[in-house]
Order: C-alpha cells, then structure tokens, then sequence
C-alpha cells in the first residue's frame, strides 16, 4: 500500500499524470494502474481524470494529508531502522583534551575495535555518563562523581611552556613571575582547577591567570609572548615556545565509568601507568 500511496501522492502534486511519471522514473501506465489499485483496496474515487488534468475527488483531498503522513512515518521508521542496523560502538569513550592527542589514540586502542572517542571537559563527561551517552572516561583529578564508580589516580608528567625569548637561564617555577597562567575555564573542572593554583601557590609562584578555551589557545598565548602554560602532552609545541622542565607538578586523572568490562578497564588503566 505503501507505494501506492506514493503515487497517488505524486500525481496529486503534479496535477499530471506524465509529469508525475517523470519525477517518479516509470511509465504513465504502471502509475495509472497503482493509482487505480489503491482507489480500489480503499473503496473510494480519489481522482477525476481527463486529458489534460487531474483533479482530486472530494475524498482524495480528505485523504492526502493522511497519506502523506503515513509515507513520512514510514521514512522515519526505516531512518530508525537503519541506526539500529549500522555497527554500534564496542565501547563510548570520554578524555580531557589536556592528555593529548597520542595518549587520547592510545586509550581508544585499549578500550577495544570499533570504539568511539569523545573529547570534553570534565564536567561534560561526568554528564554525558550519567545520562548514559558514554561508558568510560578519562577525567581530571580531583571532581565531584556523583555515583559514578573511579579508578585509581595517575599523575601525568608535565612541562611549562614559555616564550622563546624567556630570559632566565635557570627556570623554576618563581622565575615565571611577571607572566600570566594560560588555564582552561574553571567550569570545565572547578576541583582540579582549585587544586593546581593551591599547589603553585605552596610551590611559591601564585600567578595570575588567563582563560585559554583549550591547548591550542594556550599555546597560542605563550608563543605570542602573552602568558606561560603547562602540558602534559609531549607533542604540543610551536615556533616561539620553549618547553622546561619545573620539576613535578602531575596532570592527575582517573577512570570513571558506570559499568564497562574489567578486561577494558584495567586495558585503559594500564595505558595510563605507563604515561605517568
């Protein structure tokens, strides 16, 4: 019935049998033919028919709304049927973009074939996990869980980031005094946030900062000579940026998850330990 509503539709938007013909691909024939099974299965006249026009019956003008809507279902219906038919992720994995692109790849491998990655804030993954949209994230230490189930912590190694034309031969952490912090919006991770400025502040260096949305405004603040930044991923550098070591100060993050396999999550946990 289906594709004889699609017809009847057709014809009824063209107001022409030929033309409807055409927008279809068939012959006039077959589609005069479908128009008249339909009209038949349905017990009622639903088109006047001359040469040169078509006209809709009182009873086809009541019934194409209906027939319409019952085709736009149907489309909906298989777009729905397509989603469950395409392969789902094995696993919905969720990191904080400061671990870094490799590490973020090396985690997506751990966690199994056909996973799916997502890189957000903190916050926004311990959301995302609690509506049930991931399995499995990667967070910033310390943060507010909920009933979330964690891991243990890690403390990935860091480094500052300074303008190239830094003039101290001997860099601590002191030394960067007169530059602001480049720092992801505190929202992002209010605890891991309060934490980092407590820890420079005992380290003796209690900085102003400077919001960078994420790793590439940062850096692109530091190598315009505007604010120094600390990474944890090996790879982010740029012309006019020196990376220097300022003894530890770890990225500390943990795994947090609702319920994944043991199996991945001591996979993830292990990429992990072997990062720190």
């Amino acid at each position: 019935m289906l594709r004889h509503l699609d017809l009847f539709v057709t014809v009824a938007e063209e107001g022409h049998f030929g033309r409807a013909a055409t927008r279809l691909g068939m012959t006039q024939p077959p589609l005069s033919q479908g128009v008249k099974r339909l009209e038949s299965e349905l017990g009622v006249v639903l088109l006047t028919r001359n040469a040169r026009v078509v006209r809709l019956t009182r009873a086809g003008a009541d019934l194409l709304p209906a027939a319409r809507a019952l085709l736009d279902d149907a489309a909906a219906l298989r777009a729905r049927a397509a989603d469950h038919a395409r392969p789902q992720p094995a696993l919905r994995l969720g990191v904080v973009p400061q671990v870094g692109a490799a590490l973020a790849a090396s985690l997506a491998a751990a966690a199994g074939p056909r996973s799916a990655l997502v890189t957000a804030p903190t916050t926004h993954l311990v959301d995302a996990l609690d509506a049930g949209q991931l399995d499995v994230a990667v967070v910033r230490h310390p943060a507010v869980l909920g009933s979330l189930t964690a891991g243990a912590v890690t403390g990935l190694p860091t480094v500052a980031l300074v303008p190239a034309s830094f003039a101290a031969t001997r860099v601590t952490l002191r030394s960067l005094t007169g530059l602001p912090l480049a720092v992801p919006p505190r929202t992002h991770a209010p605890a891991a946030h309060d934490l980092l400025l407590d820890t420079l502040v005992e380290r003796g260096w209690d900085p102003p900062t400077v919001t960078a949305a994420d790793d590439r405004a940062a850096l692109a603040l530091v190598a315009s000579g505007q604010a120094v930044a600390l990474t944890a991923d090996p790879a982010l550098s740029a012309p006019g940026v020196r990376r220097i070591d300022v003894g530890p100060l770890p990225l500390w993050v943990r795994p947090v998850w609702r319920d994944p396999a043991p199996d991945t999550l001591a996979a993830i946990t292990a990429v992990l330990r072997a990062a720190s």
